[in-house]
């Protein structure tokens, strides 16, 4: 769900001795300084088009069924590449 949820996985997955990505595989959704820090790989978003989106969807304006992010995928050592 996001970054900071993932980090506490990761957390709870080194205590529990798993070794990523050979064991489990994990991502966040942010790309917080925390999660570059951490080397948790991450879905980077656009906080701006975001935001407008939700202000559309709150001011009640027609918006499309799917819009378009600027999501991109930030590859760290949670994941294989």
């Amino acid at each position: 769900m996001s970054d900071e949820l993932a980090l506490g996985a990761l957390r709870a997955a080194a205590r529990a001795g798993l070794h990523l990505p050979d064991d489990l595989a994990l991502t966040g959704w942010d790309d917080s300084d925390a999660a570059a820090d951490a080397g948790l790989t991450t879905l980077a978003q656009s906080l701006r088009d975001q935001g407008a989106h939700c202000a559309r969807v709150a001011l009640g304006r027609p918006t499309q069924a799917s819009p378009q992010h600027r999501w991109h995928i930030v590859a760290r050592a949670t994941t294989r590449r």
